[in-house]
C-alpha cells in the first residue's frame, strides 16, 4: 500500500511539474525569472528522476536477494524430500521387520494351540525336565531371556515405527511451510515487480518531462538572447542617433558660431571703414577751410606775408599711431618620462572493468552476457584474484571501510546500509556500475553525497 502511494505521489508531482513547465512566453517577452524558473523546474524533475532510479534500484536489489532465497528454498526443499524418501525408507523397513517378527510368533503361538500347549506350559515343562539343579537354574535363566528379549524386540520395533512415523510428519509439516515460503516470495518477487514496472513509467514520464522543459529552456534562452540583442541593437542605434544628432547639433553650432564671428567680424571692419572715412572727409573739411580763410587773409593783407602767415598758422594734421600689443607665447612644457596507491591493482581492474561498459543490466547476472550490480563487482575483481560475495550488502563488509569521501581508484563505493546498490571508483570524479533495469554498464559522475559507504578492497 505504501509502494502504491509513492508512485502516485511521484506520479502527481510529475503532472503538476509538466502543467507548471507550459510555455507561458509565447505571446511576450521572456524574463530571467522565468528562464531561472524553468531552471528550477528542471532541477526538481532531476531531483525526482534521481528519487526513481535510487528506488528502482532498490527494487532490484530485493529482487536478487529474492532469487537468492527462493534458491535456498529449492536447495533446502529438495534436501527435504530426499530425508523424507530416506525416511519413508526406514519406516517401511522398519514395519517389514515389525511384520516379519509378528508373522513368526503369531506362527509359533498358532503351533503351540495346534498341539493343545500354551507357550508357558512349554517353557515350563522345559525348566521342570532338568537333570539337576543346574541345569534347571541354566534354563529358567535362558527362557527369562527368551521372554524378555520377545517382549524387548515387539516394544523396540514399535517404538521405532512411532518414532519414524512422527519423524516423516515432521518433515511433511516442514515441507508444507518451505513450499509456503516458496509461494509468498514469489508473490513478493511478482509485487515487486509489478511496483518496479509502475516506476519504470513514471521515471519514463519524468525523462520526457525533463527533455520538455530542456527544450523549453532552449526556446526562452533563445527568445532572451534575440531579445537582448534586439535591446542592445536599439541601444546602439540609439547612441549612435545621438552621437550623430549632437554631432550635427556641435557643427550647426560652429557654424552659427563662425557666421557670428564672421557677422561681428565685418561689423567690425565696417565700423573701422566708416571711421577712417569719416576721418579722410574731416581732414579734407579742415584743409578747404584752412585754405578759404588763407584765401581771404591774402585778399586782405598782402599776398605774400598772407601767405607766409598763412603757411605758418595752418593746423598742424594729427598723427595717429595704431596701437600695438605683444602677445607673449607660452613656453613648451617638458614630456614626462614613461618607465615601463595500489595503482597497479587498481589499474588492472578499472581496465578490465571498461571492457564490459554497454553490457546490459540483468537481474541476478553475474557474466558478460548480462550483469546487475553486485555481479558485476563480483566478477572484474576475480581478475586481480580477489573473489566477493555475491550480494552488495555482504560485499559492503570486505575489506577496510573508508568514507565515501575518501575514494581512490580501485575502491568499492555502496548506496544504503545495507547495501542495495555498489560501483566501483575509477577516479577523476567518476565511478563504473551496472545502474538499473533497462540500463547497461557504464560511467557515471561520483558524488561523496549521495553514497552511504565505501570499501578499501586493493591493498
Amino acid at each position: 500500500m505504501k509502494r502504491k502511494t509513492l508512485i502516485y505521489t511521484l506520479s502527481v508531482a510529475l503532472l503538476t511539474t509538466i502543467v507548471q513547465a507550459t510555455p507561458t512566453f509565447a505571446s511576450r517577452p521572456v524574463t530571467q525569472g522565468q528562464i531561472n524558473e524553468t531552471k528550477g523546474q528542471i532541477n526538481e524533475t532531476e531531483g525526482q528522476i534521481e528519487e526513481l532510479e535510487t528506488k528502482i534500484q532498490q527494487l532490484d536489489n530485493r529482487i536478487i536477494i529474492g532469487m537468492e532465497k527462493s534458491k535456498q528454498l529449492n536447495d533446502d526443499i529438495k534436501a527435504q524430500q530426499g530425508q523424507m524418501e530416506d525416511t519413508k525408507a526406514e519406516i517401511e523397513s522398519a514395519r517389514k521387520d515389525l511384520e516379519t517378527n509378528k508373522d513368526y510368533y503369531s506362527s509359533r503361538l498358532r503351533s503351540m494351540q495346534a498341539q493343545g500347549k500354551q507357550s508357558i506350559i512349554t517353557y515350563a515343562e522345559f525348566i521342570i525336565s532338568s537333570k539337576d539343579f543346574s541345569q534347571l537354574l541354566t534354563r529358567s535363566t535362558a527362557v527369562m531371556q527368551i521372554l524378555e528379549s520377545n517382549t524387548d524386540i515387539m516394544q523396540a520395533l514399535a517404538k521405532k515405527e512411532e518414532t519414524l512415523n512422527a519423524a516423516e510428519q515432521k518433515l511433511e509439516n516442514e515441507l508444507t511451510q518451505l513450499k509456503k515460503s516458496q509461494a509468498e516470495l514469489a508473490s513478493e518477487q511478482k509485487q515487486v515487480e509489478a511496483d518496479k514496472v509502475e516506476l519504470n513509467q513514471v521515471l519514463s514520464n519524468s525523462k520526457s518531462a525533463l527533455k520538455q522543459k530542456q527544450t523549453e529552456l532552449a526556446k526562452q534562452q533563445t527568445q532572451k538572447n534575440a531579445q537582448d540583442k534586439a535591446r542592445q541593437e536599439a541601444q546602439e542605434k540609439a547612441q549612435q542617433e545621438a552621437q550623430e544628432k549632437a554631432q550635427q547639433e556641435a557643427q550647426e553650432k560652429a557654424q552659427q558660431q563662425a557666421q557670428e564671428k564672421a557677422q561681428q567680424q565685418a561689423q567690425e571692419k565696417a565700423q573701422q571703414q566708416a571711421q577712417e572715412e569719416a576721418q579722410q572727409q574731416a581732414q579734407e573739411e579742415v584743409r578747404q577751410q584752412a585754405q578759404e580763410e588763407a584765401q581771404q587773409q591774402a585778399q586782405e593783407e598782402v599776398r605774400q606775408q598772407a601767405s607766409e602767415e598763412v603757411q605758418q598758422e595752418a593746423p598742424k594734421r594729427p598723427r595717429q599711431q595704431a596701437p600695438q600689443s605683444s602677445v607673449k607665447s607660452p613656453s613648451a612644457s617638458s614630456s614626462p618620462t614613461i618607465q615601463a596507491t595500489n595503482s597497479d591493482k587498481a589499474n588492472t581492474l578499472i581496465a578490465a572493468a571498461k571492457q564490459y561498459l554497454g553490457v546490459p543490466y540483468v537481474w541476478g547476472g553475474s557474466s558478460p552476457s548480462g550483469f546487475d550490480c553486485s555481479g558485476f563487482t563480483q566478477y572484474v575483481y576475480r581478475y586481480v584474484g580477489i573473489s566477493l560475495p555475491r550480494v552488495s550488502r555482504d560485499q559492503q563488509d570486505v575489506g577496510t571501510r573508508i568514507s565515501p569521501d575518501d575514494v581512490q581508484k580501485g575502491d568499492l563505493v555502496f548506496r544504503g546500509n545495507p547495501a542495495y546498490h555498489v560501483g566501483i571508483y575509477i577516479g577523476g570524479g567518476k565511478y563504473i556500475h551496472a545502474p538499473q533495469t533497462g540500463d547497461v554498464v557504464k560511467i557515471s559522475t561520483y558524488n561523496p553525497a549521495k553514497f552511504t559507504t565505501a570499501s578499501r578492497v586493493l591493498h
